[in-house]
């Protein structure tokens, strides 16, 4: 397949590969929406495939969707979640996932760049604070100064839809965008986080962490008479 940078089901990796993941409350569907920075050093980002999960997954169970999207990627992938509401979901993801795990806790407010190291059985995780409407106008600005690149299917276009249909109310507090009645934004919202996580200033660190934990250990050799009996 030829590269096209304005396709990215043509480019043959991202770096680094990202799956954003929406945890959808009781009505909402939960969200993958997969990506990330285009490979040839270009300030593009590239959306490749955007899900819906089936409604009714809770805990384990939509965990489990999660692992079988990220095997198709070969288990690569950094995976950014949605912790705001359902902070025990970690667990069930750190078990699968591991060290490949970064938090998201939405919020009011925050730029996504203060976090806590929030433990979970078996180790931590990092969690980052950022607010609801940094997160769609920072994707706002990107798409505005053309750096997000869309596949063209029906997804891309409805997960577009969602975040343009937003509604903006300004409050003391700042600007506020809801979803109009009976509407959704949870693949808008999973857009927005995977672009917020690959121009992050920790990107780079998160990667590498992945690899050292894949690294092989080397064995240490043994010195003195007992090397050489």
């Amino acid at each position: 397949m030829i590269f096209n940078r304005d396709d990215p089901s043509t480019w043959p990796y991202f770096k680094p590969l990202i799956i954003a993941h929406d945890v959808g409350r009781s009505r909402d569907r939960s969200t993958a929406v997969i990506g990330g920075n285009c490979p040839n050093g270009q300030q593009l980002i590239g959306i490749r495939e955007l899900l819906e999960l089936p409604l009714g997954l809770y805990g384990s169970a939509r965990a489990s969707t999660l692992a079988e999207i990220d095997r198709r990627y070969h288990s690569n992938a950094i995976i950014v979640v949605d912790l705001s509401n359902d902070a025990s979901y970690a667990e069930v993801l750190f078990q699968m996932f591991g060290t490949r795990l970064i938090g998201f806790h939405i919020s009011r407010h925050g730029d996504g760049t203060s976090y806590e190291r929030r433990l979970v059985n078996g180790g931590s995780i990092l969690v980052y604070t950022v607010g609801r409407t940094y997160l769609i106008e920072k994707f706002h600005s990107v798409l505005c100064s053309d750096q997000v690149r869309f596949v063209d299917d029906p997804m891309s276009r409805r997960g577009y839809d969602q975040l343009a249909s937003l509604q903006a109310e300004m409050r003391e507090t700042g600007t506020v965008y809801t979803c109009p009645a009976g509407q959704h934004d949870d693949l808008g919202m999973s857009c927005a986080m995977l672009a917020c996580a690959a121009q992050h200033p920790h990107v780079g660190v998160w990667t590498n962490t992945i690899w050292s934990a894949r690294r092989p250990r080397i064995k240490r050799q043994k010195h003195g008479w007992g090397a050489f009996v």
